[in-house]
Parts: structure tokens; sequence; C-alpha cells
């Protein structure tokens, strides 16, 4: 998928804002339907954050539904930010948007204070058991600039 640098940067900016270096946030990239590899947008549920987790209540996974429906878009990646290093959490396995074979899961460390990239960051994807498995950026996510 083509991920636009402009929507990385916003991401980042969301995350920092939301956590402020102290909790996790979420952010979910998204595209135009009739485009499948593009990630041109971004949207950012209401949820609740502390230092360890997020959590995105129903009625905000409903919002975030009606929302794409009405703009003909779709989520590509779900983001969100770690205290430390970043991995895929036993919770972070469970508390996925979509749980579809191929869905990309980005985490994002130290809250995302760090440099806007990928640089420390851990992306896995739901493969065909069920499980979310590492996988490299490279064939998955590719910059525009």
């Amino acid at each position: 998928m083509s991920l636009e640098q402009e929507v990385l940067e916003d991401a980042f900016g969301h995350l920092r804002r939301c956590g402020a270096g102290r909790v996790e946030c979420v952010v979910y990239l998204t595209g135009p339907v009739a485009a499948p590899a593009l990630i041109d947008g971004l949207l950012q549920p209401v949820h609740t954050a502390g230092p360890g987790g997020y959590d995105v209540p129903s009625a905000a996974i409903g919002e975030v539904w009606r929302e794409l429906l009405v703009r003909e878009r779709s989520v590509r990646v779900q983001v969100h930010t770690h205290p430390g290093p970043a991995y895929h959490s036993p919770t972070d396995d469970s508390h996925a948007l979509i749980h579809s074979v191929g869905f990309l899961s980005l985490v994002i460390p130290d809250f995302a204070m760090g440099d806007v990239g990928f640089d420390g960051a851990y992306l896995a994807e739901l493969d065909d058991r069920g499980r979310w498995r590492p996988v490299q950026f490279e064939g998955h996510l590719k910059l525009l600039r």
C-alpha cells in the first residue's frame, strides 16, 4: 500500500497531541474504497487512553463505520503508540478494529515522540490463522513523498 508522507505526519501529530508523551493513542489510516492500495487520510476515533493501553467504545466504533460508509472509505491500517519499544501485545492482538486476513497494525514506540517515520516501529499483519505476525515495511507500506 502507498502511504502519503503528509498522512504519516498528520498521524504522528494526532498521536502526540492525544498522548502528550504520557498515554497510548490510536488513529486509523484510511483510503478510498475505489483505490484499495492508497492511504490518503486518517480518522482518530473517540477513545480513552492510559499509559499502558487505550479503549475505543462501541459507540465510537459505530461512528467510525458510519463515517467510512458515507465517505466511501475504508480503514487500511490501525496505528497506535506504546510507551517504550514497539511490539504487538496480546491486548493489541485482541482489540484490533478489523479481524480480516491481511489487515495491518502499526505500533509506534515512545508515544510517537520521536522522528516521524518507521524507525523502531513494529508492523504486524493478520494471517489466515487469525494470528498477528511481524512483517517488513517493504512490500506492505510505501511512503509517497
